[in-house]
């Protein structure tokens, strides 16, 4: 399977007027039966337009042969009926086509009412008790009451079958229930809070000061509040009022000082009662001491200091035995770490507290004196900036980062081995580029930058006619590396006079492109060449792309965002309206992606996913031509659910159709960037990128052959991770990965 492509053009010719689809509204017929087809009367109906933002809304009610007569615009539409006695149905897949009637059909499920009450331990009534019932089969389905003065509730509009029953109150425990529907008057037992005392015992089994104990929810719900101030004693600790549920309780033995064990245990605590628990370490014997040589990559020794060993839990919910032990170091770098619990993992060494952490990690050592070798995970790449006197520079910038140093020195911080590359500017010079290669762990020294005032370079801006001058248009002159990417560093840029006449001042010696974005007038994108000292510059117009998008099958889909990404960074933007309408101005002569989206749909307070995937279309339409493009949803019964182990703030992945080789350039990795599936979007809008999980998802995909490829964004580079998939099932694909730094991913330097 290939990359979709549409390449689009057309002469100049007259602009035919665009078929408007008829604004009418569409009779809508309903009918709603019962599960033995007899006719439902008195059934409540509200068609509200299911996408995002949309208040249009219509109701009715059925008659004495269960129908009713809607009038509503063409659209998806989220149809809700509500009758007594019957289970309420949501409908998110009520459609309604152009220019003929409609009908739906509605089965209503006979309720089964859930009523009962509330006691406590003792058989007497709690009151506001908190009643949540949940199908097993719909976790999102939930059905909510509460207990009244005599312990009493009643939850309505109850499926039959099996359900979940969740009680809550503050200050009691939470009752969990599972029962089946419909069944008599149900008796809720709920009880108050409970209480767990622990109690350390060292490997000779006497206790042992129980301060350092902790316990964790294991219930995720339950971590909103529980007590936090136990009460302490030397032989045990007694942690008051938790909900009753699991826990994770951890106790710690110091075998000396500088070294812990841990072990945490899973125990239950009822309501009302109080549990016991011993975290023993009776009978263990530890595996030290572990010796070893402090060296870093180089062979050097650490002369002082102290190396920490860590064993780490390596048991499910985190129940099991850890630890970790200190060790100081000699002056030959020797050093002893005396009460390890096995072979250690992990092991640290710093010079001092707070300082600067290096770290060994495994495979390490037998542990009888062999050399262990830490590195400092932050490296760096240390330079100069001088001017052409030889002189330092006090003030400058480090791709865009504000340096201040009397003799002009700076770090630029690294991660990993590979090529880095920065730009360093400085007023009155043209910005110098930089490139080194960086190693883990090491800080390395760079050759000077010596600054040069660099060239002038003048041109002009004119229309598309070759002649007229384009006054006031911002120009910008940009790096060839950052033509798709925007890092801190921003581009130089100016203004045209009257006439278009430009100016940049300390332009360098190397290949760079001028950038125009004169909206809806047209573009430029032309290369500078390093000996170039005039240019003219002619806007290329636009082309009009304009379309509709439906289901395949005359639905109109409102609210679907259009982003064109063009090369060169160009982007525009466009939505559909109510009627599945768009128009959008874009880039002409250039290759552009279209990628459609599908907002989401609105039911009440509750987003459901997108009602639809698209895939974008490459498109290249001719200077001031008119093009049409009607998107339609991918069908596919497939789906892809990529994980990585990151915060969403610098990771993002896509997928494309195909087996998609290892782009070969920057270059290629871009075009392979703006070509890509993008992931169905669940951003709220308002949590910041940095709280996100790493999690994208790729719906409706067909059967067959695909490429994910996951990128990172950090430190002035790309890293690439390349995933081959072969769908050969329905339902979802799971894909889980470490960061593609982390995971020797492809270097991209920019």
């Amino acid at each position: 399977m290939g990359l979709l492509a549409v390449v689009l053009a057309c002469a100049e010719a007259p602009r035919p007027v665009m078929k408007r689809w008829p604004q009418e509204e569409v009779p809508v017929g309903v009918r709603v039966v019962d599960a033995a087809n007899q006719p439902v009367p008195g059934v409540s109906l509200v068609a509200r337009r299911a996408d995002r933002g949309s208040s249009v809304a219509r109701g009715g009610t059925t008659d004495a042969t269960g129908t009713a007569r809607l009038q509503v615009m063409p659209g998806w539409y989220v149809l809700q009926a509500e009758a007594p006695g019957f289970v309420s149905v949501t409908r998110t897949d009520a459609r309604v086509p152009f220019g003929e009637e409609v009908r739906w059909d509605v089965t209503l499920e006979r309720a089964a009412p859930v009523a009962g009450r509330v006691v406590d331990l003792e058989g007497r009534p709690v009151v506001g008790a908190e009643i949540q019932l949940t199908p097993s089969t719909n976790e999102d389905a939930s059905l909510r009451s509460e207990s009244d003065a005599e312990g009493r509730f009643h939850v309505d509009r109850v499926p039959a079958g099996t359900m979940k029953l969740l009680a809550e109150k503050d200050g009691w425990s939470p009752t969990r229930l599972e029962l089946q529907t419909p069944q008599p008057e149900l008796t809720v037992v709920m009880g108050g809070l409970g209480s767990l005392r622990i109690q350390v015992r060292g490997p000779d089994g006497r206790p042992v000061s129980a301060r350092a104990t902790s316990v964790s929810p294991v219930e995720v719900k339950d971590r909103r509040s529980f007590e936090r101030f136990p009460e302490r004693t030397e032989e045990a600790t007694v942690f008051h009022k938790l909900r009753a549920g699991r826990y994770l309780v951890s106790g710690d033995y110091v075998p000396a000082p500088g070294c812990t064990w841990t072990r945490t245990l899973d125990v239950q605590v009822l309501p009302e009662q109080q549990a016991e628990v011993t975290v023993s370490f009776e009978g263990l014997r530890d595996a030290g001491p572990w010796r070893g040589r402090a060296v870093d990559p180089n062979g050097k020794v650490f002369d002082h200091g102290a190396v920490n060993a860590l064993v780490p839990d390596e048991e499910s919910e985190g129940v099991g035995l850890s630890g970790k032990c200190k060790g100081v170091v000699g002056p030959d770098g020797s050093f002893a770490i005396p009460h390890v619990l096995s072979g250690p993992v992990f092991m640290t060494w710093q010079e001092k507290e707070y300082s600067v952490v290096w770290v060994a990690r495994g495979p390490l050592p037998a542990g009888t004196g062999e050399a262990v070798v830490f590195l400092n995970p932050f490296g760096g790449l240390k330079g100069r900036v001088v001017r052409p006197d030889g002189q330092p520079v006090g003030a400058f910038q480090v791709d865009g980062h504000s340096e201040n140093h009397p003799l002009g020195e700076y770090t630029r911080h690294t991660s990993g081995t590979r090529d880095y590359q920065w730009v360093i500017d400085t007023l009155g010079f043209a910005p110098a580029l930089v490139r080194a290669q960086g190693r883990e762990g090491e800080v390395l020294q760079v050759p000077d930058v010596v600054l040069d005032v660099g060239r002038t370079v003048q041109g002009r801006l004119v229309a598309k006619n070759g002649r007229t001058g384009v006054p006031d248009q911002e120009v910008q002159l940009v790096e060839a590396f950052d033509l798709e990417v925007h890092w801190p560093r921003h581009p130089q840029t100016t203004r045209t006079d009257a006439e278009g006449r430009f100016r940049f001042e300390h332009v360098p010696g190397r290949l760079l492109y001028l950038r125009v974005d004169a909206k809806e007038h047209g573009t430029v994108l032309q290369a500078l060449k390093p000996e170039e000292s005039e240019v003219r510059l002619r806007l290329v117009p636009n082309a009009e792309l304009h379309g509709s998008v439906t289901d395949g099958a005359r639905v109109p889909f409102a609210r679907v965002s259009l982003e064109v990404r063009c090369e060169g960074d160009f982007k525009v933007s466009a939505g559909t309206d109510w009627a599945g309408l768009y128009s959008v101005n874009i880039p002409g002569d250039r290759e552009c992606q279209v990628h459609p989206a599908g907002s989401h749909l609105s039911v009440g307070e509750m987003y459901l996913p997108p009602p639809a995937s698209f895939s974008p279309t490459r498109v290249r339409l001719e200077p001031g031509s008119r093009q049409r493009l009607d998107p339609t949803p991918r069908q596919g019964a497939a789906s892809l659910e990529v994980g990585v182990k990151a915060s969403r703030e610098f990771v993002t992945a896509f997928v494309l159709p195909g087996d998609v080789l290892w782009p070969r350039t920057l270059e290629a990795l871009d075009a392979l960037i703006r070509a890509g599936f993008k992931p169905e979007d669940d951003d709220d809008g308002f949590t910041p990128s940095f709280m996100l999980g790493a999690f994208f998802h790729f719906g409706h995909l067909p059967l067959g052959h695909y490429t994910v490829f996951i990128r990172e964004q950090i430190d002035g580079a790309d890293s690439v991770l390349r995933v081959p998939v072969n769908l050969t099932k329905s339902g979802a694909h799971v894909i889980r990965s470490e960061r593609p730094a982390r995971a020797d991913g492809r270097p991209y330097t920019r």
